[in-house]
């Protein structure tokens, strides 16, 4: 096998991965030298990281290459998906819920627009991945979500599902109103981390996989806490905030992170889950053969990188809310894997 790895400067900070091993006689030989373009999150988030090491993986089998585009707010991504300047992308189970209907970020010039490119993208499997790290540094004096109040707090990107998320979970944790009870920055990604390291922000919400290394990062600047749901996770508040699907009560197990001070016990945060999409035109025996691969190479996967150990071959639908690929749909029901009737779309009935 040989494996090329190259990096692409542009402004979307690109990479690009290539594989070269034949796949044999099963229509995948037909892809062979097909750029996949994918856009991600930032560098380390675990959009990005998911999109990194499976490209690896497909890519080696089916002798397709993969451009990455990072950095990108991924509502943005689900339109180009959907319009056809994507072949794929991680895609979070909230955005999807926003694009079918319309609504959301997407409401006032893009409803249409939405909509219609929500019928274009199909899901290949998904599972939790994402917990919103509420960090602040120890000289803050912030303890709990409480002491936000009339403080300066990152949400995410502007026009992002993060932003929005971050601060629906402030709310029904603490009631706070953004811009009114305390002050929501939203940045792209990059600025954030960078305003929090800074000292710009008081407060940094961050959503990322178990052990992410940019949250040890934030560590080696200073020390750090986590806020804790606590007793909140129990509140009639909270517990509507988590009816929606991909709406998730995460745990950040005790001593994942050197750099935070309240490392010894657990802490309930909220979490997303994610669906990894395709675009509906994609062959569907390459999209069977991807997915083939995902699963029969988790255990790489899951060595690879610890921010994927919550992908589960056995809970392949966690999180999907979007119809599946057809090529995906023969993968699990030769499996003998029951697919969710609403996961079917028109073109697999």
């Amino acid at each position: 096998m040989n494996m090329h790895i190259r990096l692409v400067k542009t402004s979307l900070a690109a990479i690009a991965l290539a594989g070269a091993m034949s796949l044999g006689a099963n229509g995948a030989d037909a892809q062979k030298g097909k750029i996949l373009r994918a856009d991600t999150g930032s560098p380390g988030n675990v959009s990005h990281t998911v999109t990194v090491v499976l490209s690896k993986i497909w890519n080696r089998s089916l002798g397709t290459s993969t451009q990455v585009n990072d950095s990108q707010t991924l509502t943005r991504s689900a339109m180009k998906l959907g319009r056809g300047q994507l072949e794929m992308m991680p895609f979070p189970t909230t955005i999807y819920s926003f694009l079918s209907k319309g609504v959301a970020m997407y409401k006032k010039k893009l409803h249409k627009q939405a909509i219609a490119a929500s019928k274009n993208v199909r899901s290949i499997w998904g599972w939790n991945a994402v917990l919103f790290h509420p960090i602040t540094f120890q000289n803050t004096g912030i303890r709990t979500f409480m002491d936000m109040k009339g403080k300066r707090v990152f949400t995410g990107p502007p026009s992002g599902a993060a932003a929005v998320t971050s601060e629906r979970i402030i709310k029904a944790i603490t009631g706070f109103v953004p811009n009114k009870d305390y002050k929501a920055i939203r940045l792209p990604w990059g600025g954030g981390l960078q305003a929090m390291l800074d000292g710009k922000l008081d407060v940094y919400m961050r959503p990322s996989g178990i052990g992410a290394a940019m949250i040890e990062q934030l560590g080696l600047k200073q020390k750090f806490y986590l806020l804790d749901i606590g007793d909140k996770s129990t509140s009639a508040a909270w517990q509507k905030y988590l009816k929606p699907m991909g709406r998730e009560q995460g745990i950040i197990p005790a001593g994942t992170y050197k750099g935070q001070v309240n490392n010894k016990k657990d802490v309930i945060v909220g979490a997303n889950t994610f669906q990894y999409a395709v675009n509906k035109g994609l062959p569907d025996d390459m999209v069977y053969t991807m997915t083939k691969l995902t699963w029969d190479n988790i255990g790489e996967i899951h060595k690879t990188a610890v921010t994927l150990q919550t992908m589960d071959k056995s809970k392949p639908f966690t999180g999907v809310n979007m119809p599946l690929h057809k090529g995906a749909i023969r993968y699990y029901r030769e499996k003998g894997i029951k697919v969710p009737a609403q996961l079917i779309p028109p073109e697999a009935k």
